[in-house]
């Protein structure tokens, strides 16, 4: 077998059956075959994988999160090859066929990857090419670890499975309760064991998730109803995989890891603040000043945090007083709605 696709998935039935159809569209000569892990779904996933029969094996696992969900796929593997796929992105045609025989071409590169497309839940192109000009090449691993992470998409990497079984997979501390940056950090690992490949072109297509959709999916059980210091730690975990990201990074590569695991910490206080911003938006101040507070834990110096705080420590009827006077973008920075994607956070 030369080609194993993982896709892990959970609760994705609105997209999993194209990523699925984009897969078998391939005009790729060479064998793969294709691994779903259905980490926990409880929507009506099951239902469509099992529309597509022999020609995917499912793997079913309790929710343990996307790392340990890529982990089940890559053991269960065959192919001298693991192509990694997002349960809600899609392939073009040459994917496989464009990608692969670089591999084949060069021992030593241990990874190839290609420029994406970024779009919205329509197929709308929000942005043409996810390799921005001066990072549209094959990093170094310093260059990795300069700062902000290469921009390499999961659904764009072929990696070699005998590299990632040497790293020994996705780490552990990746799991359902702490999302976010497993990607970053399997990369490094993967470039510190040989050469990376580039190939200019766009094949994949990356579907941005919208901001509000994405939070409301990972706190539906909830919906900002947090009310004691103990139940928001619980919640506050739920973004602590740029934290686990940032140790990491310092743990193993010392002090060459200091930027990435800086972006990391950065990711964590913008993501808590955005959030923080949505429950104003949603008329909720007091989740708000505890999302504000925990963001400050990461970034102390962040002042704009602090000003968003006392705006949601003010009584309503000041609140709805001043805000007349205030500048449109101003207001909308203390009372949300956040201005950017989930992908930024709000800065």
């Amino acid at each position: 077998m030369k080609v194993s696709v993982v896709i892990p998935t959970h609760n994705d039935e609105a997209t999993i059956a194209e990523t699925l159809e984009s897969v078998f569209a391939q005009r790729f000569d060479g064998g793969f075959e294709v691994i779903v892990v259905n980490d926990g779904s409880t929507d009506g996933t099951r239902a469509v994988l099992e529309k597509f029969g022999e020609r995917i094996r499912v793997i079913d696992q309790e929710n343990a999160g996307v790392a340990a969900a890529r982990n089940a796929g890559i053991a269960a593997a065959a192919g001298e090859y693991i192509a990694l796929l997002d349960a809600d992105d899609l392939w073009t045609e040459e994917m496989l066929a464009k990608t692969v025989p670089v591999l084949d071409k060069n021992p030593t590169s241990v990874a190839v990857f290609s420029d994406g497309i970024e779009m919205d839940g329509v197929g709308r192109i929000v942005k043409p090419n996810y390799a921005d000009p001066g990072r549209d090449h094959a990093p170094t691993l310093d260059e990795m670890l300069g700062g902000v992470p290469w921009p390499i998409l999961v659904g764009s990497i072929v990696i070699r499975r005998e590299t990632l079984v040497a790293i020994g997979g996705f780490p552990r501390e990746f799991n359902a309760e702490h999302w976010g940056g497993e990607d970053t950090f399997i990369y490094l690992l993967v470039r510190e064991r040989g050469e990376f490949t580039y190939v200019p072109e766009v094949l994949v297509r990356h579907r941005l998730r919208e901001f509000r959709a994405h939070y409301a999916n990972r706190l539906r059980s909830r919906r900002f109803e947090v009310d004691s210091a103990e139940e928001f730690g619980d919640f506050e975990r739920r973004f602590g995989g740029h934290a686990v990201l940032a140790r990491l990074a310092r743990e193993h590569f010392g002090a060459r890891g200091r930027k990435i695991a800086e972006w990391a910490i950065d990711r964590n206080a913008n993501e808590l603040a955005s959030v923080g911003l949505m429950a104003m938006h949603d008329g909720n101040p007091g989740f708000a000043r505890r999302c504000y507070r925990a963001s400050i834990r990461y970034r102390p110096l962040r002042l704009k945090t602090y000003f968003r705080l006392g705006w949601a420590m003010l009584p309503a009827e000041v609140s709805r007083w001043l805000s007349p006077m205030l500048a449109p973008r101003l207001r909308r920075s203390l009372a949300g709605p956040p201005f950017t994607s989930f992908q930024d956070g709000a800065q």
